[in-house]
């Protein structure tokens, strides 16, 4: 099936494998009155891409009907019209109702006949998004300030009677929705309501006791043994969330969060499938350095330990190779051993020889229109470097040594250069330094503190490091 990518129509912001009824089948009756004689696709989410199910066209009067003999799986569901504008809804354990809307304008013309759940569904996410809207408005008018004290207050009061309202929709919509997938999914969409006995984040330490507090309840109201919130983007959105503006990137830390996710999905085969692909395709080449640690974590507590049965030799041996790759070079292991390394003048260089507080390896080659500039760049720091007790040890990953010295002497880098020339193609294995510039900053037992940085971040680094030790 072919994925067809779109949002959703509402975003959740924090505020600080299928069932069926056996037996009976599906038939959804669809009433377009603007669009005759034109097809239209039904398609079932998977976390949040969609996949086409059918086609249908609709007659001369705008009528069309999707059925089947067997119940479809139970999740969000969208009607995609001709100019990709579309409808979504819910096919629970009912799934005969008869669906209204106009094609120009689907979201807002949408209606309900024989199905109380998506009707109730449809409500709730109405009123909410008026709700969002208000509140932008408001907030934006805050924003702009120039307002009297009197006129604030106001402003401020009606966004408090806004949240109220808020916490009444959720609320209720939950309780009317219970034990239906409409029910289950706008309560694991709820977000974390902070107790007014932790106060007003008017201060570091109530920031910090509130965001504890949505960090210890972010997924209280997420059944991550019910597999069709699968077919929602529940799972998938609050993962993203989670990992990607709540929990701090720290190895350890995600590592920790990351298992006690995976625990809680183990009891259903596919939840648990999707948490463990989730979470390792997030890590297999994560933007922030040093969280390759959770990719190795995952892999060798899962993957390699045949706990992931999707998964076929071909793919695992490609993950035992990147493992080991990787695993030696992960941020508080000692750095390898680099072998055969010489200096401009052919004089042998040992790593461990070099007496420095802290060591930058910084891989470079002189054929490299990036590294020409990034080497001039931070060879023009070295002399501030060297005075916080920094040394640089400048390879050359290529075996040309005529444009390399040439580089040296045109530029007068006086740091430690070096190259390999018999055993290059293991320092650059060793240290993943396929493409170039790439830097490591050990610190004074050699062990790997910082890698993958640019040349403008390497001040800005140590000025942070050192503030914590």
């Amino acid at each position: 099936m072919k994925p067809i990518r779109f949002s959703f129509l509402i975003t959740v912001i924090i505020c600080f494998s299928s069932s069926g009824l056996a037996g009976q089948g599906f038939r959804i009756s669809l009433y377009v009155p603007d669009l005759q004689n034109k097809e239209v696709i039904l398609s079932h989410r998977m976390g949040l891409k969609f996949y086409t199910d059918d086609t249908v066209k609709t007659d001369v009067n705008g009528n069309a009907v999707f059925e089947g003999v067997n119940p479809m799986p139970e999740g969000m569901y969208q009607m995609v019209f001709p100019d990709k504008k579309f409808a979504e809804f819910f096919l629970d354990k009912n799934q005969i109702f008869s669906i209204s809307t106009r094609a120009s304008a689907p979201a807002d013309s949408l209606s309900f006949s024989g199905s109380p759940e998506n009707s109730r569904f449809q409500e709730w996410q109405q009123k909410y998004a008026f709700n969002r809207s208000r509140t932008s408005l408001i907030q934006n008018r805050l924003k702009k300030g120039n307002l009297a004290s009197d006129s604030t207050q106001l402003l401020n009061k009606a966004l408090q009677q806004i949240q109220k309202s808020n916490n009444y929709l959720w609320d209720s919509a939950i309780h009317d929705l219970a034990r239906t997938l409409p029910g289950n999914f706008i309560k694991g969409m709820k977000p974390v309501r902070i107790p007014e006995s932790l106060g007003k984040p008017d201060t570091q330490d109530n920031q910090m006791k509130q965001y504890q507090f949505v960090r210890v309840h972010f997924f209280d109201g997420v059944d991550f043994t019910d597999e069709k919130l699968l077919r929602t983007p529940l799972i998938e959105t609050k993962l993203d969330q989670y990992f990607k503006q709540v929990v701090p990137p720290i190895p350890d830390t995600i590592i920790q969060e990351a298992r006690q996710i995976i625990e809680r999905s183990k009891p259903a085969k596919n939840m648990y499938q999707f948490v463990v692909q989730y979470l390792f395709n997030l890590y297999t080449d994560p933007e922030i350095m040093g969280t390759d640690a959770v990719y190795v974590y995952i892999a060798e507590n899962y993957y390699l330990t045949g706990e992931t049965p999707w998964i076929d030799s071909a793919n695992l041996r490609g993950i035992r190779y990147r493992v080991n790759e990787l695993k030696p070079l992960l941020l508080g292991t000692v750095a390898p051993v680099l072998e055969g390394l010489v200096n401009n003048d052919e004089q042998p260089i040992e790593i461990k020889d070099i007496k420095s507080k802290y060591l930058i390896l910084y891989f470079w080659s002189p054929d490299c229109g990036f590294c020409k500039e990034a080497t001039v760049k931070l060879h023009s720091q070295y002399a501030d470097l060297k005075q916080m007790g920094i040394e640089v040890v400048a390879l050359n990953t290529r075996t040309d040594k005529v444009s390399w010295i040439k580089f040296i002497t045109d530029h007068q880098l006086s740091w430690i250069n070096v190259y390999s020339p018999q055993k290059v193609r293991d320092m650059i294995q060793k240290y993943q330094a396929f493409t170039t510039p790439t830097m490591y900053i050990l610190d004074a037992e050699r062990r790997i503190i910082a890698k993958s940085i640019s040349v403008d971040q390497i001040k800005p680094f140590f000025t942070q490091y050192l503030a914590g030790h």
